[in-house]
């Protein structure tokens, strides 16, 4: 006996069940794909569908900000970090302690008689410490020549005034360069080759590391002139040479590498 079309459907029926739950499936997973490809393309034709942006551009906007802190660039050349301060600081004063550890020995085996084996002791100590004076002199000469010259420049006023002007501009232009990502993604504007090399997508749920390096990147570039078209971040800086402008330079390239890196999947 043939079955009826109730029982044809009922052997079906199934089979359509799992068709429509398949079929959701994929539905659901071309969506997925096709939000990445989009994301994806945007990615690679600049970050937005807009006109280009020119983020280093140094306009009205920022232009009193960006000089003020190219006048602290100059007036901290000059200037030990103080991190280097210290340092040489603990230089000289281990060198000058050594100096007079000897002096007190000297005087020890001036002042008359003393046992033998206490006398070859202290005789040995001061030949030990001569040596550590001799081997650590040109060092400790050095770094008094270095904070002299320091002291004497951080007394002129015009650095004074510069260095002043620049920690207010240092924020200034952190404001200024959060204003302009903030109006180039409202607007959907092309970002720079450099921008989309450094920072890639937009990181989510929490965007917020993203847009801490993107602000911190802008800024960075419009204190320090950097305009390499590919590279975000341009030659790494060197803090060599002890001055508070190099060093922070340096402590900000080293932040920002930092930050970049962990937005990297």
């Amino acid at each position: 006996m043939a079955p009826t079309e109730k029982e044809r459907l009922d052997q079906v029926e199934p089979t359509v069940a799992d068709l429509i739950t398949t079929t959701q499936v994929l539905t659901a997973e071309l969506g997925r794909v096709s939000a990445r490809l989009l994301v994806l393309e945007r990615r690679l034709s600049g970050a937005g569908s807009g006109p280009d942006e020119d983020l280093d551009a140094v306009d009205g906007e920022v232009a009193d900000i960006v000089a003020a802190l190219r006048a602290a660039w100059e007036a901290e050349q000059e200037v030990l970090a103080d991190s280097v301060r210290v340092e040489l600081r603990q230089e000289v004063a281990e060198y000058e302690a050594l100096k007079e550890r000897r002096d007190a020995g000297g005087a020890r085996l001036a002042s008359g008689r003393m046992p033998r084996f206490e006398r070859d002791a202290l005789e040995h100590e001061v030949h030990q410490l001569d040596w550590q004076i001799g081997a650590r002199e040109a060092g400790a000469l050095d770094a008094a020549t270095r904070l002299a010259a320091d002291s004497a420049a951080a007394e002129e006023a015009w650095r004074q005034e510069a260095i002043v002007a620049g920690e207010k501009a240092r924020e200034e232009i952190w404001d200024a360069a959060a204003r302009r990502l903030e109006r180039a993604l409202a607007q959907d504007l092309r970002m720079p080759v450099w921008f989309r090399v450094g920072l890639g997508e937009i990181t989510s749920p929490d965007p917020s590391p993203w847009l801490r390096a993107a602000t911190g990147l802008i800024a960075y570039r419009l204190e320090y002139g950097v305009r390499t078209a590919v590279d975000p971040l341009g030659d790494p800086p060197s803090a060599a040479s002890g001055s508070a402008a190099w060093v922070r330079r340096t402590e900000a390239y080293t932040d920002l590498v930092d930050q970049l890196q962990s937005l990297r999947p």
